[in-house]
């Protein structure tokens, strides 16, 4: 799971593990302000919107963050299905479009993660090419 990628551009190397430290900044802040504002005594007088929110950011995001180590592309498009799902609820909740777009830079580690995957599989495919030619 966290063996390196042979053959791999270091840049893209570092990149990854950039991005994924993001990530576990986020949720560092997310359960410091959680616990700062009374943590799990306050999740039974939560109502039901505000607990669905909770479980798609940071819920579904964490879960994402898991998935993207071994599975990147998979664990960036959760990310952002859990962005979507926030909002949705946010918008059924408050019958209304939501014009404020809470989170919105967390679409920048899943549009990443699935940047990186794709550019992961285009290198594997030009080692590939170069070992049939050979």
């Amino acid at each position: 799971m966290f063996t390196p990628k042979r053959r791999e551009p270091l840049w893209l190397q570092v990149s990854r593990w950039l991005v994924r430290l993001f990530c576990v900044g986020f949720i560092a802040l997310f359960l410091f302000f959680f616990i700062g504002e009374g943590g799990i005594q306050e999740l039974p007088q939560l109502k039901q919107p505000d607990l669905l929110r909770l479980t798609f950011i940071p819920g579904v995001f964490f879960l994402a963050l898991l998935i993207s180590f071994p599975r990147e592309r998979f664990g960036g498009i959760l990310m952002m299905l859990s962005f979507v799902g926030y909002h949705t609820v946010s918008w059924v909740s408050d019958k209304k479009i939501p014009t404020h777009w809470d989170f919105w830079w967390l679409l920048i580690p899943a549009i990443l993660f699935i940047v990186f995957s794709v550019l992961s599989q285009n290198t594997r495919q030009k080692r590939t090419c170069q070992r049939r030619r050979r």
